[in-house]
């Protein structure tokens, strides 16, 4: 099973506190370090012996609950909800700031793709992050490669948070996602954008003609993709782009991660990020066309579990 963190049911705050530290606590412990929707993330249950830390994540014993600040208190568990919400009543807490799952929190292994994920949670809080995103990796490779933003297409575009930021650079911008949602938010954020359409795009190919697109970027978006996603993707690339034409691409690089074994399936990963790494994207890479010009390993809430890879159609 997975568990989403019910973003959309807990009142905004500064911080919030998670009750359980077993598989369910750490599937939000790890959606909470990559969405930073708190600044402050408590963990508690009856199992926690001392306090202590870990990075951004203070773990506390249960009988220091009531001199934490009144946040949040996120039920790590299905079976029992009912039963620690009635205990935590009895420790003295406000009902009011307990919240429980249900059961539209949670999938069955497998029953998600990336392309069908419902990513809308994840869309509001990363807006958040946009622009010190933007500057801090897209910006200074922009400057450095001076790309032919003639043509450019945001590939998985989401609802567009990079676009909004780029579509002033560009003579045109074609915005694609598999997600008809997205596509529809992203028509109507550049409703008065002349210069940006939005495409609907199916897993299988990318809606533009062969040798259209000047300059290809994804952002947060391939970092969910498979090997054979990735190799299939890069081949709709190839025949996309112009001749000399380059693609920027952020994608995972957990795979054989120093820190943890990476499983197939890419929701049991840290910030779900799927198996697969920097030589991965070398390797279809040399066999799509393209060459790569540089790739920088980069830290996403653990060091080096991502790679930025630029790369150029030969």
């Amino acid at each position: 099973m997975f568990y989403l963190f019910p973003f959309g049911d807990v009142p905004k705050s500064e911080g919030v506190i998670i009750y359980g530290a077993g598989d369910i606590g750490q599937l939000f412990i790890q959606q909470l370090e990559v969405t930073r929707f708190f600044s402050t993330i408590y963990v508690t249950d009856k199992k926690i012996t001392s306090a202590k830390q870990e990075g951004a994540i203070k773990f506390v014993r249960e009988d220091a609950l009531l001199r934490l600040p009144a946040y949040p208190i996120i039920v790590a568990s299905l079976k029992f909800a009912d039963e620690i919400e009635l205990h935590l009543k009895k420790l003295g807490v406000n009902a009011n700031r307990v919240v429980k799952l249900n059961a539209n929190h949670v999938m069955e292994e497998g029953q998600y793709e990336p392309h069908t994920f419902d990513w809308n949670e994840y869309y509001k809080d990363a807006e958040e992050h946009n622009e010190v995103q933007f500057q801090t990796y897209l910006e200074p490779l922009m400057q450095k490669y001076h790309f032919n933003l003639s043509q450019v297409m945001d590939f998985a575009c989401g609802k567009g948070r990079i676009a909004d930021l780029l579509s002033g650079n560009c003579e045109s911008l074609i915005c694609v996602d598999t997600s008809q949602e997205a596509i529809s938010h992203c028509a109507s954020r550049f409703d008065e954008k002349e210069n940006v359409e939005c495409r609907i795009s199916k897993p299988e190919k990318i809606p533009a003609d062969s040798g259209s697109v000047s300059f290809i970027y994804s952002w947060d978006a391939m970092v969910h993709f498979d090997y054979k996603s990735v190799d299939y993707i890069l081949s709709e690339f190839s025949r996309i782009l112009s001749i000399g034409g380059y693609a920027v691409l952020h994608h995972s690089n957990a795979r054989e991660h120093q820190d943890f074994k990476a499983d197939k399936n890419w929701r049991k990963n840290p910030h779900c990020r799927s198996e697969f790494n920097a030589e991965d994207m070398r390797h279809i890479c040399r066999k799509s066309g393209f060459i790569v010009e540089e790739q920088q390993i980069m830290d996403w809430g653990i060091k080096a579990l991502d790679c930025i890879s630029v790369i150029r159609k030969c």
